[in-house]
C-alpha cells in the first residue's frame, strides 16, 4: 500500500517500450546493409595501414588514400536521390611531440546533415569513428588494416548518413571520420574546440570505436550486447556546481549520462537482440576515446565499443606466432552484429535530431515535506506541446517511470518523498519525439 501511494499521484507507466514508436524509424533502420558495412571496411582495411604517418604518395596504400576513399564514398551519398548531404572535410595541422614528433596536416572527413529549423543553427548531433588505424610499436611504414579499431565505426557513421541522406532534421547531424585519435584525439578535440569556440551546442555525441567483434580475448562471445560508457560527474563541474550536485545527489546524472539513457531507450526498440549495457565510467579503465575531448568542453558524449575486446587483434601488425594469431583484419569482424548497433544509433539521432530544445533551469524542492516540487522553464520553441516527467527510486540506476504533463512550467508530486526519487524532465512535440531529459540544477528554497 505504500509503494502505491508513493506513485500514485505521479500516475506513471513503465518506461521500457512506452514511448512512442515511430513507422517511419523503423523503416529507416531496416535500411540498414550489412554487406555495404562489411564493404566499407574491407575497403579501408585495404589500404595496408591508415596510420597518420604512413604512406601519402601511393594511391593504393596509407592515410592519404584512405582520406580520398572517403571523399568519394561521400560524394556516392551526395549523388543519391534527394540526398541532402554535404562533404565535411576540414582541415588544420597538429602535432610536434609525443606520437606525432613533427606537424602534420590531419583532415576530418565526412557529411553534413542541414537541420531545417533556422532557430536552431547553432545546435548539433554527432557521431563519429576515427579512420586511422595504428600497428605495433607505432610503425608508420608497417601494416595495420584496423578492421574493427575503426573501420567499423567509419562504416557505422556513413551507413547512417546513407540511410538519413534525404531527411530534414530540425538541427545539423555531423558524421565524421576524425583523424589521429591513435595519437591523442587529435581530430576530436579540433572539432570539439571549434564548435565550442564558435557558440554551438552540441545536443548529443557518440563515438563509434570498435563495433564490430563478437569475441573476446577471453574466450567469451557475446553478439547480443554492446557497452556504452558516459560520464557521471562533468569533468567541466565548477566548485559551485559541485555543491548544488552534492545537495542534489546527481552524482550519475550528468548530461553525458541522461543521454548515454536516451540512446538505450530510444534505440533498442528498433534492434532485435540487442542490449545497451550503460557502463557507468566515462571509458575503459585508464583509456579515452573521441568522446572525451567532447565531454571535457562540457557536451553530453558518450562511447560505444564491443562488450569484449580482444587485445590480440588491437594495435598489432598481422601475424601468427607460436600458434597465435595476432593483427585487427577484416575476417574478425562481424557486421550482423555492427549493423545491430547501427540501427539502434541511427534510430535514437532520428528521434532526437527531431525533437524540440530541452527545457533548462530545473529546480526542485519539498524536503521536509511529504511533496516534491519541480519547477523549469522552456525554451521558443513552437514545436513544444507538452513535457515528459522521468522518474526513478534512488537506489536505481535506469529511469522507471515516465509522466505525460501538459506544457506548463511547473508540478506537485503530492505524496512523493523527495528522498527516495529522482527526476527529469523532457520536452515533448505532437509528433512524440522528446528531447534528451533534464535532471535538476538547482534546489528550490524553503519548503
Amino acid at each position: 500500500m505504500r509503494r502505491l501511494a508513493l506513485y500514485a499521484a505521479v500516475a506513471c507507466s513503465v518506461i521500457q517500450g512506452q514511448h512512442a514508436f515511430d513507422i517511419h524509424i523503423q523503416e529507416r533502420t531496416a535500411q540498414v546493409e550489412p554487406t555495404r558495412l562489411r564493404a566499407t571496411v574491407e575497403s579501408l582495411a585495404s589500404f595496408g595501414t591508415r596510420h597518420t604517418l604512413s604512406d601519402s604518395v601511393k594511391p593504393n596504400r596509407g592515410i592519404k588514400a584512405a582520406q580520398q576513399w572517403i571523399i568519394n564514398h561521400v560524394k556516392s551519398l551526395q549523388a543519391i536521390q534527394g540526398s541532402r548531404l554535404q562533404l565535411y572535410e576540414e582541415r588544420f595541422t597538429a602535432g610536434g611531440s609525443g606520437r606525432l614528433p613533427q606537424p602534420v596536416e590531419l583532415v576530418n572527413l565526412g557529411a553534413i546533415l542541414p537541420g531545417v529549423d533556422s532557430s536552431r543553427k547553432k545546435e548539433v548531433l554527432i557521431i563519429a569513428g576515427h579512420y586511422d588505424s595504428l600497428p605495433s610499436g607505432q610503425d608508420p611504414d608497417a601494416d595495420g588494416p584496423g578492421a574493427v579499431d575503426d573501420a567499423s565505426g567509419v562504416a557505422l557513421c556513413l551507413e547512417i548518413a546513407r540511410i538519413m541522406a534525404a531527411e530534414k532534421p530540425a538541427i545539423t547531424i555531423y558524421f565524421v571520420a576524425s583523424a589521429a585519435e591513435e595519437q591523442g584525439l587529435m581530430g576530436a578535440t579540433h572539432l570539439a574546440k571549434r564548435l565550442k569556440a564558435e557558440g554551438f551546442t552540441v545536443r548529443g555525441m557518440i563515438a563509434a570505436d570498435m563495433v564490430g567483434n563478437v569475441q573476446g580475448i577471453n574466450k567469451d562471445t557475446d553478439n547480443t550486447t554492446i557497452r556504452c560508457f558516459s560520464e557521471g560527474v562533468p569533468s567541466i563541474e565548477t566548485e559551485t556546481q559541485k555543491r548544488t550536485r552534492e545537495a542534489l545527489g546527481g552524482e550519475n546524472d550528468g548530461r553525458s549520462r541522461e543521454w548515454a539513457r536516451y540512446v538505450k531507450r530510444f534505440g533498442e526498440p528498433y534492434s532485435d537482440n540487442l542490449d545497451i549495457w550503460l557502463m557507468l565510467r566515462r571509458d575503459r579503465v585508464g583509456r579515452g576515446g573521441d568522446h572525451t575531448p567532447f565531454a571535457n568542453e562540457g557536451f553530453p558524449a558518450i562511447r560505444f565499443t564491443d562488450t569484449f575486446e580482444h587485445y590480440d587483434r588491437q594495435h598489432q601488425i598481422p601475424r601468427v606466432e607460436n600458434g597465435r594469431r595476432y593483427g585487427d583484419t577484416p575476417d574478425f569482424f562481424d557486421e550482423n552484429y555492427c549493423a545491430k548497433i547501427t540501427r539502434a544509433l541511427l534510430a535514437s539521432f532520428m528521434h532526437l535530431g527531431n525533437a524540440p530544445a530541452p527545457p533548462y533551469d530545473i529546480a526542485i524542492g519539498g524536503n521536509g515535506t511529504a511533496n516534491t516540487r519541480l519547477t523549469w522553464k522552456l525554451p521558443d520553441d513552437p514545436r513544444i506541446s507538452g513535457l515528459v516527467l522521468y522518474s526513478r527510486r534512488s537506489d536505481a540506476i535506469h529511469w522507471q517511470k515516465t509522466k505525460t504533463l501538459p506544457k506548463s512550467t511547473e508540478i506537485t508530486l503530492q505524496n512523493v518523498m523527495l528522498d527516495n526519487n529522482v527526476f527529469a524532465i523532457a520536452t515533448l512535440d505532437a509528433s512524440g519525439n522528446e528531447s534528451v531529459p533534464v535532471y535538476p540544477t538547482a534546489l528550490i528554497s524553503g519548503r
